[in-house]
């Protein structure tokens, strides 16, 4: 049986720490989070932090599982999470796939219903985990190349760009219409609107939440003509950063523009900065590779759209055709107990 983390289970999530395996390599590489204060952050899933572990322990397994966890941190403000860590390692026991796909599914199942639509996982595209995350209902919808910015960083002395500034809560319109020209439609399903998703005043439990977020965002975007052209979102966490472009990345005058501004904010910083190239971002590639960057391992991102337990109300009950004396169409509710056939 598989259920949530309690306090008696921090031993063996401390054990298993270390065997753990992350699933979502843009966070562990910039903010890794050690699975048990993770869990001690939020002793109720999805709250406090935004977290959820769940574990399979001795006394709960059957002979099918072996001793492990799943663990996941929803976004902020969003109906999203993504799967952060998963133990134990793979080749370590026979049974570890099954206890992966068990715990999958039932992080997906609880995610559904406390409301979260898509969780997401980010793995190197060739490992064994990776077929294993496919095989449990999680979507592969995008491939990445990861570059890594690893020689030391010199002073940029060069001008500033005018067409380049801070972006604006104001640009959220602007940067949608961006993301709609220039991102595959199969892509903008999967990782969802943000717009559409936004809230002009966030609750309480979104502001308390921000108490525990370690990681920050922040954007560039290129203005020409009086519109958003382009534009870079920088994650900074306390081990990397992380740089996500937006727009035509054809146009190398305005990306390399855009990565040189994002690079001379970061350059008193000696961590490391990562950014993934998809297929249709091709162009960028050369553009980071002459400021340093070099290309690694391939990435595959997924997503599962979690099963969401929507209330109906009463009023709205299906209404069926059921076979009486008189031709009529009654609620079923008061359905008479006899023969029902439903009509399609």
């Amino acid at each position: 049986m598989i259920r949530s983390f309690r306090l008696r289970d921090s031993y063996l999530l401390q054990k298993l720490a270390r065997q753990r395996v992350p699933l979502h390599l843009e966070r562990h590489l910039t903010q890794p989070r050690w699975p048990l204060g993770l869990a001690l952050s939020a002793p109720v899933p999805w709250h406090g932090s935004g977290a959820a572990t769940f574990v399979v322990n001795r006394q709960s397994s059957d002979n099918n599982l072996t001793e492990g966890f799943v663990q996941a941190s929803k976004h902020l403000g969003r109906s999203e999470a993504d799967v952060c860590y998963i133990a134990p390692r793979l080749g370590r026991d026979e049974k570890t796939p099954d206890t992966w796909r068990a715990l999958l599914k039932h992080l997906g199942a609880h995610a559904g219903d406390f409301g979260i639509q898509r969780l997401y996982a980010c793995l190197p595209a060739q490992e064994e985990a990776a077929a294993i995350v496919a095989s449990s209902g999680f979507i592969l919808y995008a491939r990445e190349t990861l570059f890594r910015l690893r020689a030391p960083r010199q002073e940029d002395t060069s001008p500033g760009v005018d067409h380049i500034r801070a972006q604006r809560k104001l640009d959220s319109f602007a940067l949608q219409r961006l993301s709609d020209r220039y991102t595959p439609p199969v892509i903008q399903k999967a990782e969802g609107a943000f717009l559409k998703e936004e809230k002009t005043n966030a609750d309480l439990h979104h502001i308390l939440q921000n108490w525990w977020q370690p990681d920050r965002m922040t954007g560039l975007v290129y203005v020409e003509d009086d519109r958003i052209q382009g534009a870079v979102r920088i994650r900074r966490g306390s081990k990397g950063h992380w740089l996500h472009f937006l727009g035509d990345a054809a146009r190398q005058d305005m990306m390399a523009a855009l990565l040189n501004q994002a690079l001379r904010q970061l350059q008193q910083d000696n961590r490391p900065i990562y950014c993934g190239v998809r297929a249709y971002q091709s162009a960028l590639g050369p553009v980071l590779m002459e400021r340093s960057f070099e290309p690694g391992v391939e990435l595959a991102r997924f997503v599962k759209y979690a099963t969401v337990h929507v209330r109906e109300p009463a009023s709205a009950k299906s209404r069926l055709m059921v076979k009486t004396s008189f031709p009529s169409v009654i609620s079923s509710d008061a359905a008479p107990k006899i023969e029902i056939s439903m009509l399609e």
